[in-house]
C-alpha cells in the first residue's frame, strides 16, 4: 500500500493503486466504485465498508478542496487501518471492530476532487486533456494570473471548471457574496447549487443513503466546525458528536458559522437533511499543509471513525 509509506504527496494515480489492492484483500467487506466522471476524465472513487444494506450508515470525505490534499491520504490511512483492524479481529476499548460494524455501512471519499488536487500538486502536467488546459488558460487569465506561475497552480482550491466545490451547496448558497464572480481557483460558487458533477455525487449519495453522521476534512486550523444554525434535538446530537471527535483530537470546537464562508457540504447535511456533521480542519501554517505535518495528524485523527461509530 502506497499510503503506508506515508509519501511527501499523493496522488489520484496512487489512491487509484491501493485501492485496486483493498478490493482484492477486503473483498468480504470493502467493495469501490466510481459515483461519477471530473471534467478531465478521473472518476470519484467512492467505497463502502461493510453491509450496503446496514440500518446505520456514516460518510467519511477528503479533498474536497484541491490544495488540502493532505485529507486524501488521511482518510486512505484512517480507511486501511480499519480494515487492518476488523480482519485482526482487533478491539476499539471493549468493542470489537466487527461489533463496531454491526449493522453499519462506512462510506468513504478519500478525494471527493480529484481533477484539483492534480492541479495542485503537479501543476500543468496533471491536466489529462486540451479542454481542461484551455480552461484553465481561461480561468487564469479572469484571475489575472499566470498558468506559468507555480504558485498560482499550487494554490488552486477549485475543481476543474474553476468552482470551489465547497461553495456549491444549497446552504446559502444565494446569499453568499461571491467574492469572485466568475470560474476562478478558488471562492467561484458555481452557476447553481449541485451543478458540478462533484457536489452532485455528494448530494446525490447523501439523499440516497440517509447518513446518521458525516465528517468532512479540511486544512487547517486543528479545529471542529459543527454549528449551522440548528436547533433542538439537532443542535443537541451534532454538540454531542463534536465533542466526542474533539476528545479524541484534542482539537477545539468553534461555533461562529456567520464568520465562515456558507454552501459547503457539511453545511448542507446540517440545514437541508438534519444530519449532525461535522468540518474537522486539521494542519497548521500554511497551505498546501507540509507533508511533515502528516504524522501528527494521523495520530490526532487515526481513532475518529471508532468514536464516531460510538455516538450512534
Amino acid at each position: 500500500m502506497i499510503v503506508d509509506h506515508n509519501p511527501s504527496i499523493y496522488t489520484y494515480e496512487d489512491l487509484v493503486s491501493d485501492t485496486d489492492l483493498l478490493k482484492s484483500r477486503y473483498s468480504s467487506v470493502f467493495s469501490a466504485d466510481s459515483l461519477g466522471e471530473t471534467a478531465d476524465g478521473r472518476q470519484i472513487l467512492h467505497f463502502i465498508i461493510g453491509n450496503e444494506d446496514a440500518s446505520r450508515k456514516v460518510l467519511v470525505n477528503g479533498g474536497i478542496h484541491a490544495r488540502e490534499y493532505i485529507t486524501c491520504q488521511l482518510v486512505m490511512k484512517q480507511t486501511v487501518s480499519f480494515l487492518k483492524h476488523i480482519k485482526s479481529g482487533d478491539s476499539y476499548g471493549d468493542i470489537s471492530y466487527k461489533d463496531l460494524l454491526q449493522d453499519t455501512a462506512i462510506h468513504v471519499i478519500c478525494m471527493v476532487n480529484p481533477d484539483g488536487v492534480s492541479i495542485s500538486q503537479q501543476g500543468l502536467d496533471g491536466v489529462q486533456t486540451d479542454t481542461v488546459r484551455k480552461n484553465l488558460e481561461q480561468i487564469s487569465q479572469m484571475d489575472g494570473a499566470s498558468l506559468s506561475d507555480n504558485d498560482y497552480l499550487e494554490q488552486w482550491k477549485s475543481n476543474a471548471n474553476g468552482v470551489d466545490l465547497n461553495r456549491n451547496f444549497d446552504a446559502l448558497w444565494d446569499s453568499y457574496a461571491d467574492p469572485a464572480g466568475h470560474p476562478s481557483a478558488d471562492h467561484y460558487r458555481g452557476t447553481a447549487p449541485g451543478c458540478e458533477a462533484e457536489s452532485n455525487a455528494l448530494i446525490q449519495l447523501t439523499l440516497q443513503e440517509h447518513f446518521s453522521r458525516t465528517i468532512s476534512y479540511h486544512t487547517q486550523g486543528d479545529v471542529i466546525y459543527w454549528y449551522f444554525g440548528q436547533e433542538g434535538s439537532l443542535y443537541d446530537q451534532t454538540l454531542s458528536f463534536a465533542n466526542t471527535i474533539a476528545a479524541a483530537t484534542g482539537y477545539p470546537l468553534d461555533a461562529d458559522y456567520q464568520a465562515l464562508d456558507p454552501a459547503g457540504y457539511k453545511d448542507w447535511a446540517i440545514l437541508s437533511q438534519g444530519i449532525p456533521s461535522l468540518t474537522i480542519e486539521v494542519g497548521t501554517g500554511d497551505t498546501p499543509v507540509s507533508p511533515d505535518q502528516f504524522e501528527t495528524i494521523w495520530e490526532e485523527n487515526q481513532f475518529v471513525w471508532e468514536e464516531m461509530l460510538k455516538t450512534l
